[in-house]
């Protein structure tokens, strides 16, 4: 399944508008389309097998109805700290990985609470504090395979020195340590990267996990039971980008078939895959100020809720619709942000049509890893958003300052 195309985004966006749920005070609002996330729901389930369990990534959109949207669908939770598993509690998930790469001991005593438990140990020292205070849920040891996948360098996570996964090249204590642990220790758990076309470089280490995999089974037969393989697949941000989840399930199905045929079952992740393209952001344009044929747009959403592509800019590419621009010349464009400071724009130097102070635009593809990333600098409120499914609604009303003023209080 491809990007949400820019018609269907229109008649969304005036669909919005004629719903009344914009009000003057929604200089910006954030769409999420349910559409898209239970077509790529049903899209893994079809690519990955019987002996596959998914998780969605909370970290990617850990907006509560749409959690619980996916634990209806059947899918599981995957949380990156514990306040995560909470969120993913909260919303009734059924099957629920705890990965934070720190998980203190009081979180781990607390987790005995949670019903569908799967502890990914991150170290062999975190390792030893689960099984000491946790004695309820599945286990699995991350595993880092110490190899490149070319995503960028903020997105990989298992380089020779990464801070994620217990080293591989610690094979011996490895292994010493899970058949030490008898019946507690049942998985392996492996994460390279995010955002990487280089499917045969995460399936590579994919692989080398399940070779240790073998080698601790022929050693103590039956004790690693199932490999979560991490998410990482990558979303398309322009139709030029083509993607194919299937692609890199059948490139698994060759490499690692042990995936397949039940010698393991197999965890999945995956979090930017889902959401990404489900979304997209319109805000009103403040003011729009030119300089001999160069344009600088100035939008009410900008740094804190576009946090990477503002301190990472030329990385994260979105593209933008000037809403009723589309028959004006193209200028040189600088899209910024409200934010008080000189690094919050979205992006720099683009084309895009001649716009016009107090129309709208729309960013696309907001779906992932944007507004979960929301930054309380300058303590702007965070938008409202509105789901689709055939019809808006609100998802998530537009926070007021009383919420503002109980964070900092």
């Amino acid at each position: 399944m491809g990007r949400v195309d820019a018609h269907t985004i229109h008649d969304q966006f005036k669909a919005v508008l004629s719903s009344h749920l914009i009000e003057e005070e929604d200089s910006a609002f954030i769409l999420y389309d349910f559409n898209v996330l239970d077509q790529r729901i049903q899209e893994v389930n079809s690519c990955f097998g019987d002996h596959a369990k998914h998780t969605v990534a909370v970290k990617s959109n850990p907006l509560l109805k749409v959690l619980e949207w996916i634990g209806n669908m059947g899918h599981g939770m995957e949380c990156a700290s514990f306040e995560e598993v909470l969120l993913a509690q909260k919303a009734g998930a059924s099957f629920i990985a705890w990965d934070s790469p720190a998980k203190t001991k009081s979180e781990i005593k607390h987790s005995n609470e949670v019903e569908g438990l799967l502890i990914n140990a991150d170290s062999l020292k975190e390792l030893r504090s689960i099984i000491e205070l946790n004695d309820r849920a599945e286990i699995a040891l991350r595993i880092n395979p110490q190899s490149e996948t070319d995503s960028h360098a903020s997105m990989t996570v298992s380089g020779q020195y990464s801070k994620f996964g217990e080293p591989i090249s610690n094979r011996t204590p490895i292994i010493e340590a899970i058949i030490e642990a008898e019946d507690r220790v049942t998985g392996l758990h492996v994460h390279s990267s995010s955002q990487t076309a280089r499917f045969e470089k995460m399936s590579e280490a994919i692989r080398r996990v399940i070779d240790l995999a073998l080698d601790i089974n022929s050693k103590r037969p039956g004790t690693i039971e199932f490999i979560d393989i991490g998410g990482g697949f990558p979303t398309a941000y322009t139709d030029q980008e083509n993607y194919d989840i299937k692609a890199y399930a059948n490139l698994l199905r060759k490499l690692c078939p042990e995936l397949f045929d039940g010698t393991f079952r197999m965890v999945t992740e995956f979090g930017r895959y889902y959401h990404a393209n489900a979304g997209w952001t319109a805000s009103r344009m403040h003011d729009v100020k030119s300089f001999d044929g160069h344009q600088v747009v100035i939008l009410h959403v900008g740094a804190d809720l576009f946090l990477r592509e503002a301190y990472n800019p030329g990385i994260w590419h979105h593209d933008m619709i000037v809403v009723g621009a589309e028959d004006h010349p193209k200028l040189t464009t600088d899209v910024g942000g409200p934010l008080c400071f000189g690094g919050d724009y979205i992006a720099k130097g683009i084309e895009l049509p001649k716009a016009q102070a107090d129309s709208w635009m729309i960013i696309r593809d907001t779906g992932a890893n944007s507004f979960s990333l929301w930054s309380r600098h300058c303590s702007r409120s965070f938008p409202k958003v509105i789901g689709f499914q055939n019809k808006p609604v609100l998802l998530k009303a537009r926070e007021s300052f009383d919420d503002i003023a109980s964070f900092w209080s």
